[in-house]
């Protein structure tokens, strides 16, 4: 039984009607019909009201009643067209119209006119006839400016747009359009459809400008549309659809997949609720394989791939847009490829982009992106076989692709940026110089198109700047590198989930590092530290720049001070958002851009909240040299940074495969020494040998250079150390070769920074005098091991100073946060672990569960002064992104805590226990946290000089 509808009864009252011969009863029926079918979707009612039409009619040959009717016909033939895909129906409808409108007058002659422009609009979408196209702007411009006529319009203007991509077709018509929706009534029933078509105008000009803050109103117009039509509404299909293309763009534009999982997950739900043999189906089916593709491109989740190969291979085909269901299938099966490595995937693939090249013109875009992809597989089939042939054929087809492509959009930005890899692998084969420039041409021009999403055009730049580098032209490599670099605040914008923004820099990994060889291949080291202080830390930068000072602003625009603090405020570092939550995110950012600008457009305020210039740089090393230790296939220097300027220390024998290789070294030792058993000693000794290469070839070259060549006789000396990439995951300050005093335990003071600005920021913080500490000690923690020597080492601890103990049931998030707010100091004895696959998820262990790196990282503290994380890998870096330094220590700098004591790897307990104990009792009696500290480990290697894993784990962060 179907569910009721507000038409039927209605309806039923017609029939009865129209049995006894009523025309106007017929025409009633035909209208309450339409209504139905367009709330239902059952073809039935449509037919039967075209049936009752035409019955009608026939009744009335030459009665002036014949004329609305016949316009009526035409309206119901548009659904006929739009369901069943049958380009007749709509010339019957021109055709009906053209007969009528001269024989109307007043509103219906106006009706009249209004159905003729859509009939036409319908035609110019289904054939792309440039005639039809004119005639039904022309003829939907001679309406009156009424909201229907302006609707009307709009959708004219934006069938335009489609044919021409002209992008001032789509401002026209998001002006009309935007007029048509303000001068309907909210309650409408109009409202909703005006307002998704506005939305779904503006989501399109958004993707042909990239402008994210029309694509941000446009999700807002297409969900309250969405919100606002019935649940058994068919319109809400095409309303899921739009949103879904909006979505869509955001999770392509900036990396949100949530996004992109929201635009799948919507547009499965039009395809379960559409019939195969409705005409919607194949561009609803086109719009889902578009969606999964660029979710599988994200996340590369197999299975959804899978599934949507099957959807488009039971496709038949022709009724969506020409040759795209064979063009997405190759997408889909290249994917496919690039995850599984099938061969058969990318023989699929190539067969698919070839049919669509063969069989679409040259000039429609369908072409010219099958031949762009087409050049994508070749090259796919050259690195599967290395055949040169299957270059040359990717060359020759991706420069056909760009050539064929509309100059600064997306798929010539695309294009240009395959083209450039392809003729950069040219080059390597050939070595010729004129196909090395032309690879650097295709990358620059696709680094330059600003409506490519911005991960690409970093990567674009990347290999851009590297052209360059090859040629020999340094400075014109530093130059691309700096461009590249720039643009990674657009790579990871705070509305992004931290997990995302992790992701998309993971595909950079590197690049700041290369950035800064070019500028001293440059013979430009100033250059150099700054590129580094751009490219990494980007995320905790963020973090920090929400929290700078605003009171400068405040003194002349205090208004918009306030405005800029809370938009900092609403976009802390945060997870995963969904629906209207996420809009709001994205468009709270879009904000706080719009606030920066504002703010940097004043008098005096160009630079206001920027990264600091090179003289701030310097100052942060005021109180000891800073070492930034930058490896890469270029080069490997030690950066020393002192307020005096830069000294480069040349590292020869470090590259990125020797670091690569030490790091997997010594981690293989650290998990052997973990075990007690046979191995152990040996574990220890290959651990030693690590660190015996690091002062070889990074530490001791660097103490040489600034005069640390023996241990001090008085006051010990201070070196901050700031590792780039890799390197950050071994302990540069236990570097050293023992028991000769060779080591920089034995010669400096060390403490770490993730980056000058980090270092700059932890001198700025005020610290409350005091020492008032919180101890958090958790024994026995929810599918840990106990650690039995947790109670020790607080009661040790708390007897030292005036402490706050939360032990065990007391150490819950809440009361930990608390106490924070509260206290200058917090030690907390309990489990800690990381995560490699999202090391913002690593956290504390409490006694109701986990305080995560993300959760940390969101608290604002002042007036704080010490964090002591006796737990193990609290400071260990990922592997995928160690120039983010996204660790627990990093979190609890970023949270307030100027100095803050941590471990690279998992700790021995009762070593742990000592450690801290010793490093309390150093502070109590005066010492600073980083010479206690100091002298702590010192003692540990003195007991334990023959297994540095028990030792070399601490480390100090900050000032």
């Amino acid at each position: 039984m179907t569910n009721p509808t507000p038409f039927d009864s209605e309806i039923e009252r017609n029939r009865r009607q129209a049995a006894r011969g009523s025309v106007n009863a017929m025409n009633d029926l035909a209208m309450r019909l339409g209504d139905r079918y367009r709330h239902t979707g059952d073809p039935a009612d449509l037919l039967e009201g075209i049936a009752q039409l035409r019955t009608a009619l026939g009744y009335v040959p030459d009665h002036p009643v014949r004329h609305p009717l016949r316009v009526g016909l035409s309206s119901l033939l548009h659904d006929h067209f739009l369901h069943f895909g049958d380009v007749s129906a709509l010339h019957e409808s021109l055709a009906g119209c053209d007969a009528s409108i001269p024989m109307l007058d007043g509103e219906n002659r106006s009706v009249a006119a209004m159905v003729r422009a859509e009939t036409l609009i319908l035609l110019a979408e289904h054939t792309r006839d440039p005639a039809y196209v004119a005639e039904a702007v022309e003829s939907a411009s001679r309406l009156p400016r009424v909201p229907a006529a302006q609707y009307v319009l709009g959708k004219a203007l934006y069938v335009r747009y489609g044919l021409i991509h002209d992008h001032a077709a789509l401002v026209d018509a998001a002006r009309v359009l935007e007029e048509s929706v303000l001068a309907t009534p909210v309650d409408d029933p109009n409202y909703a459809l005006r307002l998704n078509q506005l939305g779904d105008v503006l989501q399109r000009s958004a993707e042909h400008t990239g402008d994210e803050s029309v694509r941000e109103t446009a999700v807002r117009h297409l969900r309250d549309a969405m919100a606002r039509t019935p649940g058994a509404s068919r319109a809400l299909l095409g309303h899921k659809v739009d949103l879904a293309a909006a979505l869509r763009d955001r999770g392509r534009k900036t990396g949100d997949v949530a996004a992109a999982r929201e635009g799948v997950a919507l547009l499965r739900e039009v395809l379960e609720a559409t019939r195969p043999d409705e005409h919607p189906w194949e561009n609803r089916c086109e719009n889902y394989l578009i969606a999964v593709l660029d979710l599988v491109a994200q996340t590369g989740e197999i299975d959804v791939l899978d599934q949507a190969v099957e959807i488009g291979r039971s496709t038949r085909g022709g009724g969506g847009t020409r040759g795209m269901i064979p063009l997405l299938l190759g997408l889909l099966h290249n994917e496919r490829f690039l995850h599984t490595g099938l061969e058969r995937d990318l023989g699929q693939a190539i067969a698919a982009y070839t049919e669509v090249v063969e069989t679409v013109p040259y000039g429609e875009r369908t072409h010219a992106v099958a031949l762009g992809n087409l050049g994508r597989a070749w090259f796919s089939e050259y690195g599967f076989r290395g055949d040169p042939e299957a270059l040359r054929r990717s060359v020759t087809a991706l420069g056909s692709a760009a050539r064929a492509s509309a100059p600064a959009t997306t798929e010539r930005g695309e294009t240009q940026l395959n083209h450039g890899g392809v003729l950069y692998a040219q080059y390597e084969l050939t070595r010729d110089p004129g196909v090395l420039a032309a690879a650097g041409r295709a990358s620059r021009e696709a680094a330059e198109t600003e409506a490519l999403q911005p991960i690409a055009r970093t990567k674009a730049a990347r290999a851009w700047a590297h052209t360059e580098a090859e040629a020999g032209r340094w400075e014109r490599a530093r130059d691309a590198y700096a461009f590249a670099v720039g643009l990674l605040p657009l790579v990871a914008p705070r509305r992004l989930a931290r997990v995302d923004q992790q992701r998309v820099l993971a595909e950079l990994d590197g690049l700041a590092a290369d950035a800064a060889a070019s500028a001293l291949q440059a013979n430009d080291p100033e250059t150099a530290v700054r590129l580094l202080e751009l490219g990494r830390g980007v995320l905790g930068g963020q973090v920090l720049q929400s929290r700078s000072d605003l009171s400068r602003l405040h003194a002349v625009a205090p208004g918009l001070a306030e405005r800029l603090g809370t938009a900092f405020d609403r976009l802390p570092p945060a997870g995963r958002l969904m629906g209207a939550a996420a809009d709001e995110r994205h468009d709270q950012d879009v904000r706080l851009r719009h606030l920066l600008d504002e703010a940097r457009a004043l008098p005096g305020f160009a630079d206001f909240l920027t990264p600091p210039d090179l003289d701030e740089l310097l100052e942060s090393a005021a109180d000891g040299p800073v070492v930034l230790i930058n490896v890469s296939g270029y080069r490997s220097d030690a950066l020393i940074v002192r307020p005096s300027g830069v000294t480069v220390v040349e590292l020869p024998g470090v590259t990125p495969d020797s670091v690569a290789g030490q790091a997997a070294t010594f981690g293989a030792a650290l998990a052997v020494s973990a075990r007690p058993g046979a191995g152990e000693t040996d574990a220890q000794t290959t651990a030693a040998g690590v660190l015996g290469w690091l002062w070889d070839l990074v530490t001791e070259p660097v103490l040489k250079r600034l005069g640390y060549t023996s241990p001090p006789s008085d006051a010990w000396p201070r070196v901050w150390w700031s590792p780039v990439g890799r390197l950050a995951l071994l302990p540069i300050h236990a570097a050293g070769r023992f028991p000769d005093d060779a080591s920089v335990l034995d010669r400096v003071v060390s403490s770490y920074t993730p980056t000058l600005r980090a270092l700059r920021h932890a001198r700025a913080r005020r610290t409350r005098a005091g020492d008032d500490l919180v101890v958090v000690a958790v024994e026995d923690a929810k599918g840990a091991r106990p650690l039995r020597g947790v109670e020790r080492e607080a009661s040790r601890i708390a007897a030292l100073t005036r402490a706050t103990r939360l032990d065990g049931a007391e150490a819950t998030a809440d009361s930990v946060r608390a106490a924070l707010t509260s206290h200058t100091s917090a030690h907390f004895a309990c489990h800690a672990t990381s995560d490699p696959d999202d090391p913002s998820a690593g956290h504390l262990l409490l006694h109701d569960g986990p305080l995560s790196v993300l959760d940390v990282s969101a608290l604002d503290l002042s007036d704080v002064r010490l964090a002591v994380l006796s737990a193990c890998e609290t400071s260990l870096g990922a592997h995928r992104v160690p120039d983010e330094s996204l660790h627990l220590v990093s979190a609890f700098q970023l949270a307030g805590y100027p100095q803050v004591v941590g471990t690279l790897w998992q700790v021995n307990d009762l070593v742990a226990r000592m450690v801290a104990v010793d490093l309390h009792e150093g502070v109590s009696a005066g010492e600073d946290v980083a010479t206690a500290l100091h002298r702590a480990v010192h003692r540990c290697r003195g007991r334990f000089d023959k297994t540095p894993t028990l030792w070399a784990a601490y480390l100090h962060s900050g000032r």
